[in-house]
């Protein structure tokens, strides 16, 4: 999560939807006073190369972190500036984002489950399924604009646009493998669109 006072954005992070790169690239434009959140070593030395700010005044009350909801934002920042702030974040098709995690997941050496498996843990799923509730307040959309991963570069572009701002994406998590589609039998998919229901609804996605 960035909460930028320079520029006048919150930019709320949801998982599966480039979320780090996007963060990077805003972190560069980032002042004293802006309140970036910590992302893993690794990617700090992304960040860090890419000449993005690092964390800095998330010792808030309460607690700054990554992937912070709506909610807490506001808590953290006031409503007021919530009010005032452009507000977003990225959503992704939610057929895509299960794949995506099954895919990072499994490059560590001690995962073991199939993609069958991995879709019937509901932890996995419920974790995954925070992302429409983290720009959500009691269910209604609070953001200003939610971006779809699908059309990163069009996003790009108008959050740039919209902050007076140039923002170049680094390529951070990159994950490769066979088309999402692939990954799934029998059963996968009606799992997925009933979790993820709303989603696959409100944006109109599809297997």
């Amino acid at each position: 999560m960035i909460a930028s006072h320079r520029h006048r954005f919150v930019f709320v992070k949801t998982r599966k939807t480039a979320g780090t790169s996007l963060e990077i690239a805003l972190s560069r434009h980032c002042g004293p006073t802006d309140v970036v959140t910590r992302i893993s070593p690794e990617d700090e030395e992304l960040r860090a190369a890419a000449g993005g700010v690092g964390p800095q005044n998330d010792d808030t009350e309460p607690s700054s972190y990554a992937h912070m909801g709506a909610r807490r934002v506001i808590e953290v920042i006031g409503r007021e500036t919530w009010d005032a702030y452009f507000t977003f974040a990225v959503e992704r098709n939610p057929f895509d984002v299960v794949a995506s995690s099954y895919r990072y997941s499994a490059r560590k050496p001690t995962f073991t489950k199939t993609f069958a498996e991995f879709v019937r843990t509901p932890k996995r799923m419920e974790r995954l399924a925070l992302n429409e509730r983290l720009y959500r307040l009691d269910g209604r959309v609070v953001v200003d604009r939610v971006y779809r991963y699908e059309e990163l570069p069009d996003a790009v572009a108008d959050i740039s646009a919209r902050l007076g701002i140039e923002l170049d994406l680094p390529h951070a998590k990159q994950g490769s493998g066979p088309h999402y589609r692939e990954l799934y039998g029998p059963g996968d998919v009606e799992i997925v669109a009933e979790r993820f229901a709303r989603t696959v609804r409100e944006f109109g996605y599809e297997f």
